[in-house]
């Protein structure tokens, strides 16, 4: 019907549809009217519909943040507060609750505000919020599970919002790209990977995923996918174990199943694989719904009363789950995470550093690969605007501090938009409206099991891995270096230590190197991947020259495009 319609509107200009003629006017009124000029849509070659088309398909993209940052951030405590020290007493886990209600509502915020603050100073169609794996190392590797970090919840804030100052500082001076150079080649090309195994082992876990993984006293981890009732909770040992009669013990957040055999036998763990395995196969078919029908599906389902996969279940916390969801619409109020700072900066170094080198990788990763596939990058490898984008990133994480939330960095997603057409700021105004809506709807978001999100998790983490390919796998130093970082950020549960892992054994192997050069030892030497391989090839092509020239004329030559119209109108069809 397009094709149709394509066709005979160029002799029939009134053939177009009612619905052709709005869009168009409203093309033409935007695009001449101060916000296309503002927004340089003719310049750029786009109109709003396209825009706004792109808007959607990043929003629905990234969506899933709503979600799955205020499940980790939430997993910290917060500003909570444990009586007697009991990290999971009923009042801890309510207060616990509501602190992701408002996480939820803080989310959205940061979204719509870094969305606002990217397209209208940077003009380009790059969408913010809280980043995945900082949030991660934010709760799990710096406050700690439930507050039992050595860091407490405002130092950690107050952290957030120093890192948001010096990069803001990094952006506007230039020094971003001094700093640059300082980061290991190895461990730049590493470090998204890692974050992604990292956010991987979140979603194979219980709390913010699928369980698939347990805890095991002899080998740490475990399969998993066992039913509740089979859950035995790993308790530490320590010296109020053993007064009391052991009733002062106080159970960790990890648990093991009883025996083997109740391993997978969990009706949520199946949920969410089946979740994962829907998202996987419609991210195949380029679907930008993939993971709102993913997350969307599981949630679905698991919102029915009475089932194995029930996420409200009849209990006193599952009723009074049940009674807000049923709310739909509220807006939270911000009463316990608004600017929750704090004057002890004692033991925040190392995760004011670690924020600022992973906030300052992300952004300046997600802002190359996406400018770059716009074709907006010059032979220096900047961009137009790039002081103001990457000014925008820090605006925005300095912002995200006012309401407790870990740094908040560009989103790779925004790529999605890219791909369906966006090129301006435009885009990213109307995907920061998008979380401006979703402001109202925090029942709802607060109603998705983990078992929804962790499938997400999971594939998130996969898609990060693609930056393991420029890793110069040949050369010892870079491969054991990136292996280094990559491992050691899930099995230690911190950024940090892997980041530490990864430099420090590539600047080890690279300074013996020198330094036994100096000695009169020369460095080790490497070939590049294929380089025989290509000797090979080159010699094959000599012998089929010299074969060619001894062999006999053709009497009747292949017609060439060229030579045969009716080839070349083929080819032009």
């Amino acid at each position: 019907r397009s094709i149709f319609t394509r066709s005979t509107s160029l002799n029939h200009p009134f053939t177009h549809t009612h619905t052709s003629h709005i869009k168009m006017g409203l093309n033409d009124m935007i695009q001449q009217g101060p916000i296309g000029r503002f927004f340089e849509l003719e310049e750029r070659k786009t109109n709003f519909y396209t825009e706004f088309r792109g808007a959607v398909a990043t929003f629905l993209t990234m969506a899933y943040i709503l979600a799955v940052n205020p499940a980790i951030l939430a997993d910290s405590g917060g500003p909570c507060v444990a009586a007697d020290g009991n990290i999971f007493s009923p009042e801890y886990l309510a207060c616990k609750d509501d602190i992701k209600k408002e996480y939820i509502t803080a989310t959205a915020i940061s979204a719509m505000i870094g969305c606002l603050v990217m397209g209208i100073m940077a003009n380009l169609p790059v969408a913010l919020a809280p980043g995945m794996g900082l949030n991660a190392y934010f709760t799990f590797g710096v406050v700690g599970f439930h507050g039992t970090g050595k860091i407490g919840f405002e130092p950690a804030v107050t952290a957030v919002l120093i890192e948001g100052f010096i990069f803001l500082i990094l952006a506007l001076t230039g020094v971003r790209y001094f700093v640059a150079k300082l980061i290991p080649e190895p461990v730049r090309f590493a470090t998204p990977a890692a974050i992604g195994a990292f956010l991987a082992h979140l979603g194979l876990q219980t709390a913010e995923g699928i369980g698939l993984v347990v805890g095991d006293i002899a080998t740490a981890v475990t399969l998993g996918g066992c039913a509740e009732e089979d859950r035995v909770s790993l308790v530490a040992l320590t010296d109020a174990c053993f007064t009391n009669g052991g009733f002062d013990c106080v159970p960790g957040g990890t648990y093991t199943c009883d025996n083997t055999e109740s391993s997978m036998t969990s009706a949520t763990a199946w949920v969410g694989i089946l979740g994962m395995l829907v998202t996987g196969i419609l991210l195949a078919y380029k679907s930008h719904f993939a993971f709102v029908v993913g997350i969307g599906f599981v949630s679905i389902i698991s919102w029915f009363r009475n089932t194995e996969i029930t996420y409200f279940p009849d209990t006193e916390a599952g009723n009074a789950k049940f009674e807000y969801f049923q709310q739909v619409v509220s807006v939270e109020k911000m009463d316990k995470l608004l600017f929750p700072y704090s004057d002890d900066l004692k033991q925040v170094a190392v995760a004011l550093i670690t924020f600022l080198y992973v906030d300052f990788l992300d952004t300046s990763g997600t802002l190359l690969a996406i400018v770059s596939s716009m074709g907006y990058i010059d032979e220096n490898g900047d961009f137009p605007k790039s002081k103001w984008a990457f000014s925008a990133d820090a605006i925005a994480t300095i912002v995200g501090s006012f309401f407790g939330l870990s740094p908040v960095t560009s989103y790779i997603e925004s790529g999605a938009g890219v791909e369906a057409g966006a090129k301006t700021g435009l885009t990213a105004v109307i995907c920061g409206f998008f979380f401006f809506l979703s402001i109202f709807f925090a029942p709802i978001i607060a109603a998705i099991p983990p078992w929804a999100t962790g499938g997400s998790l999971i594939i998130v983490g996969a898609l990060m891995s693609r930056s393991l390919v420029k890793v110069k796998w040949h050369i010892h130093s870079h491969a054991i270096s990136a292996f280094i970082t990559v491992m050691m950020m899930p099995l230690t549960y911190s950024i940090a230590y892997g980041l530490i892992g990864g430099m420090l054994s590539f600047a080890v192997m690279e300074g013996t190197f020198w330094f036994l050069s100096k000695l009169g030892i020369a460095p080790p030497s490497y070939e590049e991947p294929g380089a025989e391989g290509e000797e090979k090839v080159a010699a094959g092509d000599d012998d089929k020259e010299e074969a060619a020239a001894e062999a006999p004329e053709e009497t009747a030559p292949a017609e060439t495009p060229a030579e045969n119209p009716t080839v070349t109108e083929e080819a032009e069809a």
